[in-house]
């Protein structure tokens, strides 16, 4: 059984000036180890049984679906890319297969119950839920002052999605008659988001693999096929919330969607964007939502060069925070290696890994959660 032991409890100084309590866990009269002892924090602070719902008190009583949950956490945090290597690890490894729920080797799953059950968590949208809650208790009565937005390449192993080109309707030939009015122009993604809620900028927003194109810090064009990744982080980078689209989708077309669902779990004054999200609509939105948007000028096609004014240009550096985050998620959880494939499965994949590096990150800064007491679950 896992347990604090509060005789042996101290306040700890971290580099970041936050006062922590320091507590040792065992499991069975025995020390974690020190991942283990990490592993022991997340499981502890979350409140995963929430998020699971109730199983079917008839038929064949099925894996204990916390169990499995608690198994793709620790292969997030562990690194690990493939159901059958975290499978072995937990085989071999009594710490880790009792920190998930199962006492004996005979009682962990096989391969294609974790597959299914993975398929389901997918269905189900659990690795996004369990982030929105956690942005909200951390951040409740906090206020950020950044917020850097970006977007990166997720290749992808499966077959690209075919376009069907649009069949332009020709119109009579010759000049059009004196006092016909000309047509109206179609309006752009970003035109109509003006007037959209939330869930329909979500659910028209390309969700096939496809290829995409993006420039490189080289200056250098860089193409994948598979699906993009577009994230807010904190000053600290912590993401606040992510959105996952086609490859081929611009940065721009989910900034908004980004900006009403951050400003809906936290509270922040500046919005830092690079110079492919200079856009009249996405700063009147961001202006809308009581932010100030520090958005590159983008002088592609301007005959006039403009350039931040020294104060924004200053806070503009820290949007290097979204260019580490990313980093991170790609050198140390796998994101970019995801051996999954499809849509649902690889945003709820890259779901489990925002998790644990946001809980890395809470605990780095002491931000404190809320403790929930635990229901029975049936």
């Amino acid at each position: 059984m896992l347990k604090f032991t509060k005789d042996t409890a101290m306040k700890v100084l971290t580099f970041s000036g936050f006062l922590q309590e320091k507590f040792d866990f065992f499991l069975n009269g025995h020390q974690l180890s020190r991942k283990g002892v990490e592993i022991a924090k997340i499981f502890e602070s979350l409140p995963l049984w929430r998020f699971i719902p109730t199983p079917a008190s008839t038929g064949r009583p099925s894996h204990s679906r916390l169990c499995i949950l608690k198994l793709f956490l620790l292969k997030s945090a562990l690194n690990v890319s493939e159901n059958k290597m975290m499978r072995d690890i937990l085989l071999g490894n009594t710490e880790f297969r009792k920190l998930c729920g199962w006492d004996e080797v005979h009682d962990v799953p096989s391969e294609s119950t974790f597959s299914r059950v993975f398929r389901d968590f997918a269905q189900m949208n659990i690795a996004e839920n369990i982030h929105e809650y956690l942005v909200k208790t951390a951040f409740k009565d906090k206020i950020i002052m950044h917020v850097s937005r970006d977007a990166t390449a997720i290749p992808a192993r499966e077959r690209s999605e075919r376009k069907v080109k649009k069949k332009k309707v020709k119109g009579k030939r010759g000049r059009p008659p004196k006092g016909a009015l000309p047509k109206p122009k179609e309006q752009t993604r970003l035109q109509k988001q003006l007037s959209w809620n939330l869930d329909e900028m979500v659910c028209e927003l390309p969700i096939k693999c496809d290829w995409g194109c993006k420039i490189n810090s080289q200056g250098n064009p860089d193409h994948w096929r598979g699906y993009k990744l577009h994230a807010d982080f904190s000053d600290e980078g912590i993401p606040l919330s992510f959105m996952f689209t086609s490859a081929s989708v611009h940065d721009s077309q989910v900034s908004i969607p980004l900006t009403l669902m951050s400003s809906g779990r936290a509270t922040y004054l500046y919005e830092l964007m690079d110079a492919g999200y200079d856009m009249t609509e996405i700063k009147t939105i961001s202006k809308d939502c009581n932010h100030a948007p520090i958005i590159k000028p983008n002088n592609r096609r301007s005959k006039i060069k403009r350039s931040l004014d020294p104060a924004s240009a200053r806070r503009y550096r820290i949007r290097t925070t979204s260019e580490r985050g990313f980093s991170e998620l790609k050198d140390n959880y796998g994101v970019e290696k995801s051996k999954f494939r499809g849509y649902a499965k690889i945003k709820t994949h890259i779901g489990f890994a925002m998790i644990i590096l946001t809980m890395r990150k809470i605990f780095q800064f002491g931000y404190v959660l809320e403790k929930v007491k635990k229901e029975k679950v049936a």
